[in-house]
C-alpha cells in the first residue's frame, strides 16, 4: 500500500474514533444530567425546585452539559445548574456519605417536614382533573398541604444514585420548612443569575438541538418515575435514552423531532401514547384503507369511483420498498401493548403523510400513485358499522356497542327481554353504554381493585409504597330486566382500547358471555398528558389496571374464548366473517 495512502487512513481512522468517542462522552453527559433533572425535578421538595420553569431548566442544562469533556466539567456544571435550587444537593466521583447537620436549621422549633407525594403525577403535567394529584406536604396552600397517602419518610432522608460512570450525586427528599420558605435557603444571587438565564430561552423551535435533547429528557423523566407498567414490558429505558438523545444531534425538522419521540416511546409499549403537534398536518392519507390478511397486505375499502384498485388487491411494495419493510419501519414508531392495536394504528399511520403528497403503490407489478386527500382518521371513521341495532332473525339482537347510546338500548330492554341471544360488537370504543353491564349480572360487582394509582414518594419506582384501589363498585349494581340467561355473545379485535377493557373486564371477569374474535389491545388506565417545548403534546397511561382476579391485563388484553381471523376471499365478498361465527353460535 502507498505509504501517503496508508497514513491518510490511519488519519481518518484516527479522526473517526476520536468523534465517535467523543460523541460517545457527549451521550453519557447528557444522560447523567437527564437522571439528576428527574430526581430533583419530581423528589427534592424545596421551594425553588418547585416553582422554577422546568422546560426551559431542562433546555438550559442541556446546553451546558454539552460543553462539558472531562467528569470535573460535568460535577463543576451540574452543581452549577442545581445548587440554586437545591443547595444540598451533593456530586462526587466516589460514594457519598449523609451528614445530617448539612440539612437541620440551627433550631428546627416550629418547624415542619416537607417531601413530595405523588399519587400518579400531576406535577408538570397538564391534566386537570382529580385523579391524579402531586403534592409537598405541609408546604403548599392550607387546603393542599395534607398528605395524599399514610406515609412518611424519615427526617432528613436523602438518596445517594450513581448517575454517570463513577459520578454520584446525593439528593436530601425531605426538609425542614416554615410557613415562609423551605431549609437550608438558597443563594439568591445564584438562584437570581439561574433565573435570568432561564428568561431568555428558546421553547418555540425544534430547529434548536438543545430544545430536542431537553424534550428528550424531560420525557424520559416522567415514565422513569411515573409510567406504572414497567414490570410488564420488556426494554432498557436508559438504552432507550441514549438512543433518542443521540439521534437528536442528527434531527433537522419538527417531523424528524417528532419521529424520534415516537420511536423513543414505542418501546415501552403503552397503546395510550400518542405525541402530536398541531404544525405537523400530516394526518391525510389516500381513499383506501389495508390491513394484512393472511401474511398478505391486502386492500380492504377503496373510493367507489376508483376502477382500478380493487377490495382484495394484494399490495406488493410501497414507496419502493416491500410492503413488510415499509410496515417495519410504521411500527418502530407506534407504542402498542399487544400485536392487534400495534396492527390497527399500523394500518392508519402507514397510509399518513402531508396533504396531496404522493404514496406510491404497487398491485400486480403496476404501480399506482395516490394522491392523499382525505384525513386517515375521518376517513376510517366514515367506513365503520354505522347499523346502531337490528334484529338479525327471530330472537337474535345485533348491538353495536361502538355507537348505540344507552338511552336506546334503554328503550330496547323488552324486546332484548323476549330475545333467545344477543350480538355485542364491541370491535371499537363504547358510547357511554357499560350500564347494559348491570343486565347481565346477576348479582352486585364487588370487584373492588382491579383500578390502581401508584403512589410515590422515591424515584426509579424504587419502593413504591403502594397504590389507592379504586373501582366501579358504586355503579355496577345488577338490574332488571336480567338479560344473563340470554345466548351473549361479545365480538372484540385490537381496536378495543381502554374504557372498552374495562368493559370486557366485567365480561370476561364475571363470565357474563361467550368472546369472540381478537385479543384487545392491552391499555387500560385513564389518560395523564403533558407539553413539550416547541409544540409538541404526550398522552400517556398513568395507572394501572388489572384483570379483576388480579392478573395481568398489560399487554395481554381480554382474550377470545374463540380465535376468529379475517380470510382474503371473506374480504373480497365483503362478508362479517367475525359476525358470520356469531349468528352461527346463536343455533347451538
Amino acid at each position: 500500500m502507498n505509504k501517503q495512502i496508508y497514513i491518510a487512513l490511519l488519519a481518518f481512522a484516527l479522526f473517526f474514533f476520536v468523534g465517535c468517542s467523543n460523541k460517545s462522552k457527549k451521550i453519557d453527559n447528557m444522560t447523567t444530567f437527564a437522571k439528576v433533572y428527574g430526581y430533583v425535578k419530581y423528589f427534592h421538595p424545596s421551594d425553588e425546585a418547585s416553582q422554577i420553569d422546568w422546560n426551559k431548566f431542562a433546555i438550559y442544562g442541556a446546553s451546558q452539559i454539552d460543553k462539558c469533556r472531562t467528569d470535573d466539567d460535568i460535577i463543576k456544571v451540574l452543581e452549577e445548574l442545581f445548587k440554586p435550587i437545591a443547595p444540598t444537593i451533593r456530586f462526587a466521583t466516589d460514594s457519598l456519605e449523609f451528614d445530617i447537620n448539612e440539612t437541620i436549621p440551627d433550631s428546627i422549633e416550629n418547624l415542619k417536614i416537607t417531601y413530595w407525594q405523588h399519587s400518579g403525577v400531576s406535577f408538570g403535567m397538564d391534566y386537570n382533573g382529580n385523579t391524579y394529584k402531586s403534592r409537598r406536604v405541609n408546604r403548599d396552600s392550607s387546603e393542599n398541604s395534607v398528605q395524599l397517602f399514610k406515609y412518611q419518610p424519615k427526617t432528613n432522608e436523602c438518596i445517594i444514585k450513581e448517575v454517570g460512570k463513577g459520578i454520584y450525586c446525593r439528593v436530601p427528599i425531605t426538609l425542614y420548612c416554615n410557613k415562609n420558605y423551605t431549609f437550608p435557603k438558597v443563594n439568591s444571587n445564584k438562584l437570581l443569575e439561574l433565573k435570568n438565564q432561564l428568561w431568555d430561552v428558546n421553547t418555540s423551535s425544534a430547529l434548536d438541538l438543545n430544545l430536542r435533547l431537553g424534550n428528550v429528557i424531560n420525557l424520559y423523566n416522567v415514565f422513569q418515575h411515573f409510567y406504572p407498567y414497567f414490570n410488564e414490558v420488556d426494554v432498557n429505558w436508559d438504552l432507550e435514552l441514549k438512543n433518542a438523545l443521540n439521534q437528536s444531534y442528527y434531527d433537522e425538522t419538527l417531523l424528524d423531532h417528532l419521529t424520534t419521540l415516537e420511536k423513543f416511546t414505542a418501546s415501552i409499549k403503552d397503546g395510550h401514547i400518542n405525541i402530536f403537534n398541531n404544525s405537523i398536518n400530516n394526518f391525510y392519507g389516500p381513499p383506501i384503507s389495508w390491513e394484512w390478511v393472511e401474511n398478505k397486505l391486502i386492500i380492504t375499502k377503496v373510493e367507489e369511483t376508483n376502477d382500478s384498485i380493487k377490495v382484495g388487491d394484494v399490495v406488493t411494495s410501497i414507496n419502493g420498498k416491500s410492503s413488510e419493510q415499509y410496515f417495519k419501519e410504521t411500527y418502530s414508531g407506534i407504542s402498542a401493548a399487544t400485536q392487534g392495536w400495534l396492527n390497527y394504528r399500523a394500518n392508519i399511520c402507514s397510509l399518513k403523510g402531508y396533504k396531496k403528497s404522493s404514496l406510491r403503490i404497487k398491485i400486480k407489478e403496476k404501480e399506482y400513485k395516490l394522491k392523499r386527500t382525505v384525513d386517515v382518521y375521518d376517513w376510517s371513521k366514515s367506513k365503520r358499522n354505522k347499523i346502531k341495532y337490528s334484529e338479525l332473525e327471530k330472537g337474535v339482537w345485533y348491538l353495536n356497542l361502538d355507537i348505540i347510546e344507552m338511552d336506546t338500548i334503554n328503550k330496547l330492554l323488552p324486546k332484548l327481554q323476549e330475545s333467545k341471544a344477543i350480538i355485542c360488537d364491541m370491535r371499537g370504543y363504547p358510547n357511554g353504554n357499560h350500564g347494559f353491564i348491570q343486565h347481565l349480572l346477576a348479582t352486585d360487582d364487588t370487584t373492588k381493585a382491579w383500578i390502581r394509582i401508584p403512589q410515590i414518594t422515591y424515584p426509579d419506582h424504587n419502593r413504591n409504597i403502594g397504590y389507592e384501589n379504586c373501582n366501579w363498585v358504586e355503579f355496577m349494581k345488577a338490574k332488571k330486566p336480567y338479560l344473563g340467561d340470554k345466548n351473549v355473545i361479545f365480538i372484540i379485535d385490537g381496536r378495543a382500547i381502554s374504557y372498552a377493557e374495562s368493559y370486557m373486564g366485567f365480561i370476561e371477569g364475571y363470565k357474563l358471555a361467550t368472546i369472540i374474535g381478537q385479543p384487545t389491545a392491552g391499555t387500560n388506565g385513564n389518560v395523564n398528558s403533558f407539553s413539550l417545548p416547541g409544540g409538541f403534546k404526550v398522552l400517556w397511561t398513568g395507572m394501572k389496571v388489572v384483570k379483576h382476579d388480579g392478573s395481568q391485563h398489560h399487554g395481554i388484553g381480554i382474550l377470545p374464548d374463540i380465535y376468529l381471523e379475517k380470510t382474503i376471499k371473506g374480504v373480497v365478498e365483503g362478508r362479517d366473517e367475525y359476525l358470520e361465527k356469531a349468528i352461527e353460535l346463536t343455533k347451538l
